[in-house]
């Protein structure tokens, strides 16, 4: 393109001023300039383009520049391919996504696309890859299509189509329809042209990721491809690279194969497994150029990750463990990475780490590596390695060089040294050692994730809960503390400090002057925990109840808020007449529940992925194998990372030094055991209720007595309900949120009831409509009206319809809606009540009862007060003494349809020394009272 004298006059201009005042007015008059000769009619393209050219510089200097769009669209209209160019490019810089003017371009990308000109079709692809909106993904991707798949397009415009479609691909998965012409594009992986294959390798590994289904062919092009280029030497010379053939392409191909499981042909794996020992044999070779050096390494790596995936040959991985040993000590920084991670990649998948670990005195040393991404990789490297035989070791010089580790890796460090720590401990008092001395020592740099998880392994195990008391009153006695330490160790002595009170140096009085002499110098939220702790040992240690009710009333004057509400609250509690609420609110808190650990899930979060997913991920042989369950094709029903991989599931009731993972994390045996205990009436052929099902039940039986809560929680989404009725007409919304890491699109929420006769269900008028996606976190809603005409026996249907990662998925879920829900309390006397009790049950017209297992009343003593909400929370008003047993619940209810009202009585009969209870409910229509009473028998069975 010829320079332009004025466009070169004005950027000299800018250059000459001395001040920026003096450049802005420059500017403005050129501005003022450009909009008075926009406004000619006879302005020629010349001049157009170098006013558009002088435009996108001052945009480049940071100047608003709001005007000039409709030029740039003309000079894209323009027949010379230098307005053309330049039309596109202030388009890309100048243009908002909503203009009015975006469509009008459109129509100018789909003539270039197709008017054969190869100029213009490239810069129409370059165009849409910069720009790229939702509009040119739904409108161009086929045109996109059709020039990759044209035998008619050049080279250079197939290339381009490919990298353009990855591009709208990535950006908008959901819009371009990859599913339709993925199938189509995999035969190009053979194409004559290398440069074509390249880019369409890109195209497939980017598809691959999201539709494997439609591509799965890919993976027979690729290892046809790699043979004509490794072994059989098939290529163009203007390909070669210091004598390594296509390494890019090569590099690709092996990525590829790695979103694919091994081939199943004996044929196939034997191809691909000569190919991967041809590029192992041939870097033994020591280049004599760097550059030589630097392809031949970037393939054997990619090689070494691909057999890793693949598992081909585990004699083939022993023969890499050995190779990648020698780059690990290399001079070159690179290649000292490169090797480190790799290596950490077979340590994620090889069966016997002895062969890696013969190297671990120069990886720990390579954490001292002048250069920080080799320290981090080294850092992962280990944290993959670690194994029972090799924790002590590795846990010990990664605290050891915390100390001086950089700020940035302190954090991930921490996080990797608890898991580490809780995966692998085979003492308690190793645990908590180690625990108490990474807070103290990255306590300022790793967030409370940390001593969360502390506290709840030691809630968890009761042969480590004395020891930990222990340490934290070593710990607060201790000249410093530091603030995380300092939490910990209060929580665990307002839980546990009764078990340590009778040993020496460990009275109640050591404990509460231990404490108090740490409080003043901690935070709020620190100070916020000790409180809870004094209120704890008002309860715990009545001699010493004098002594916090006075640092408890110190602290009812605090400035900060929180501080106050807890000193004034446990104050009033610790200074009630009755001793009877104190032991309620300050009851020793149960153990959590089991799930995936926050350290864990914060650990997997830092390791975000780039535009390619990664197919393995830091931490072991364990950790990765659901995802080759995944990768493979076989069914998986944990997340990556899930507490399963952080503990067995069959941890024995008492410690050993065998038991490493059981040994902290709470597996809860004891609890499988009781439900074998509590199921013994079931039938011997009954299978064991899956766990995610008895989870969904749970939710949807408590859901029959609430009006808000979750209704299904899964690994990718999570269903949430809140409902309010007023017979015979309900409202329920539904709340859909997003669990997964990956946005979800395609969102269809869908109630349909069982007899539309019966019951209506629509979505309600007035409402936004559902995102076209979800974002990770993030929640959608939609509200339903529902309308009882009739009484019904079955409860809807929910269907939820959505696709994540490419995979449409389909959830069906029983909405929590049954005809007892029309219920409205109402309130009769004692007499009336026993009066229609008889009359209905002399009629016989609808009555349903259930003698139900409830163990839990001989052993909570809020069980009652629960019968009571739940009959409640049912619809049912209580009738107060109407039963002569004041356990007894008594409930009058009408159900409500467009039909006609029916009555209903409950009564409720526990009998807490027999862990049984009646409950009869009679009503004028039997459907209704079968339908009370089901509720109340699932609620029961759920508990």
């Amino acid at each position: 393109m010829a320079p332009m004298k004025g466009l070169t006059v004005f950027i000299a201009d800018l250059r000459k001023c001395r001040s920026h005042e003096e450049e802005e007015r420059r500017v403005n008059k050129e501005l003022a300039n450009i909009r008075t000769k926009f406004k000619e009619p006879n302005i020629n393209g010349y001049n157009r383009k170098k006013y558009v050219c002088k435009l996108l510089y001052m945009s480049l200097l940071g100047y608003e520049v709001n005007f000039g769009h409709r030029e740039a669209v003309e000079l894209i209209n323009s027949t010379k391919y230098s307005e053309k160019q330049i039309g596109y490019l202030a388009v890309s810089l100048l243009m908002e996504e909503d203009s009015g003017y975006m469509k009008t371009v459109l129509s100018f990308l789909r003539r270039d696309l197709h008017n054969g000109n190869e100029c213009n079709a490239c810069l129409a692809l370059n165009a849409i890859s910069n720009i790229c909106t939702r509009e040119m993904a739904e409108g161009l991707t086929q045109d996109i299509v059709v020039q990759l798949l044209s035998p008619s397009a050049s080279m250079f415009v197939k290339k381009k189509a490919a990298l353009c479609l990855l591009r709208l691909l990535r950006k908008f998965p959901d819009s371009v329809n990859a599913h339709q012409w993925a199938g189509r594009v995999v035969p190009y992986l053979g194409h004559r042209d290398i440069g074509v294959t390249q880019s369409v390798v890109s195209l497939v590994t980017g598809l691959a990721q999201q539709f494997p289904e439609e591509t799965r062919k890919a993976a027979s092009f690729a290892v046809r491809r790699l043979k004509s280029l490794v072994i059989d030497n098939e290529y163009a010379i203007d390909y070669v690279y210091y004598k390594v053939p296509a390494p890019w392409l090569q590099i690709k191909l092996l990525r590829l194969l790695q979103y694919y499981p091994a081939p199943e042909s004996p044929e196939v794996r034997s191809i691909l497994l000569s190919i991967l020992r041809h590029i192992i044999d041939v870097s033994q070779d020591t280049p004599r150029e760097l550059q030589q050096m630097n392809a031949q390494y970037s393939i054997l790596f990619e090689a070494i990750n691909l057999g890793i995936h693949l598992d081909v040959d585990q004699g083939l991985m022993q023969e890499c463990a050995v190779v990648l040993g020698r780059f690990i000590t290399s001079r070159e920084t690179n290649v000292r990475y490169l090797g480190l991670e790799t290596m950490a990649h077979l340590a994620a998948y090889i069966d016997n780490l002895d062969s890696i670990k013969s190297h671990q005195a120069v990886i720990i040393q390579s954490l001292r590596d002048r250069d920080v991404s080799v320290r981090r990789r080294a850092l992962d490297l280990l944290y993959s390695m670690c194994d029972v035989s090799s924790a002590k070791v590795i846990v010990s010089e990664l605290l050891r060089h915390m100390a001086i580790a950089d700020v940035a890796l302190r954090e991930e460090m921490a996080l990797k040294v608890a898991i580490l720590t809780e995966k692998f401990a085979t003492e308690y008092s190793w645990y908590v050692d180690v625990m108490m001395r990474l807070v103290s020592l990255a306590g300022d740099h790793m967030g409370d994730e940390v001593w969360h998880r502390i506290v709840q392994v030691i809630l968890g195990n009761e042969e480590l809960q004395v020891y930990a008391c222990k340490i934290s009153l070593q710990t607060l006695k201790a000249p410093v503390c530091h603030e995380s330490a300092f939490k910990v160790s209060a929580y665990v002595l307002g839980e546990f400090g009764h078990l340590i009170a009778n040993a020496s140096d460990s009275a109640p009085i050591d404990q509460l002057k231990a404490l108090q002499s740490k409080m003043t110098s901690t935070s709020m939220s620190a100070r916020a925990v000790a409180l809870t702790t004094v209120g704890k040992f008002i309860n715990l240690f009545p001699e010493i109840k004098t002594l916090c009710l006075r640092v408890l009333d110190r602290y009812r004057g605090a400035l900060d808020a929180e501080l106050q509400q807890r000193a004034c609250e446990y104050y009033a509690l610790g200074t009630l007449e009755s001793d009877d609420l104190l032991p309620t609110v300050f009851e020793e808190m149960p153990p959590f529940p089991e799930r995936q650990s926050a350290l864990m899930s914060r650990l997997l979060k830092r390791e975000s992925d780039t535009e390619d997913q990664r197919t393995w991920i830091y931490g072991g042989r364990d950790m990765n194998r659901d995802r080759r369950g995944l990768a493979t094709g076989t069914a998986s029903s944990g997340k990556e990372g899930s507490s399963q991989d952080l503990a067995s599931t069959e941890a024995p009731s008492t410690p050993t030094n065998a038991n490493t993972a059981a040994l902290l994390v709470g597996a809860e045996p004891d609890a499988e055991k009781q439900d074998a205990v509590d199921d013994d009436a079931q039938p011997e052929d009954e299978m064991p209720m899956d766990e995610s099902v008895a989870k969904s039940r749970r939710h949807y039986a408590r859901l029959l007595w609430e009006n808000d809560g979750i209704l299904y929680d899964g690994d990718e989404i999570q269903v949430g309900l809140v409902a309010q009725y007023k017979p015979p007409a309900g409202r329920i919304g539904v709340f859909l949120g997003n669990k997964a890491k990956a946005p979800i699109y395609n969102i269809s929420i869908q109630a349909t009831p069982s007899d539309a006769s019966k019951l209506t269900i629509q979505p309600a008028s007035g409402q936004d409509t559902l995102p076209e996606t979800l974002m990770p976190l993030a929640q959608a809603r939609i509200f339903f009206d529902a309308n009882c005409l009739q009484v019904f026996t079955s409860a809807p249907l929910l269907r939820i319809t959505y696709t994540v990662a490419g995979a449409p998925t389909v959830s069906e879920l029983q909405l929590p809606v049954t005809v007892a829900h029309f219920m409205d309390p109402v309130t009769i006397s004692v007499s009336d009540f026993f009066a229609r009790w008889k009359q209905l049950g002399d009629t016989g017209i609808g009555e349903s009862q259930n003698v139900l297992k409830s163990a839990f009343l001989s052993t909570d003593s809020a069980a009652l007060e629960w019968l009571r909400s739940v009959v409640g929370g049912m619809g049912f008003a209580l009738i107060h003494g109407a039963d002569p047993d004041p356990n007894n619940i008594v409930g009058v209810g009408i159900a409500t349809t467009q039909a006609g009202r029916f009555g209903c009585l409950l009564r409720v009969e526990p009998k807490p020394s027999h862990g049984l209870t009646r409950v009869t409910v009679r009503a004028t229509n039997a459907e209704v009272a079968q339908s009370a009473g089901s509720n109340i028998k699932m609620v029961f069975e759920s508990r």
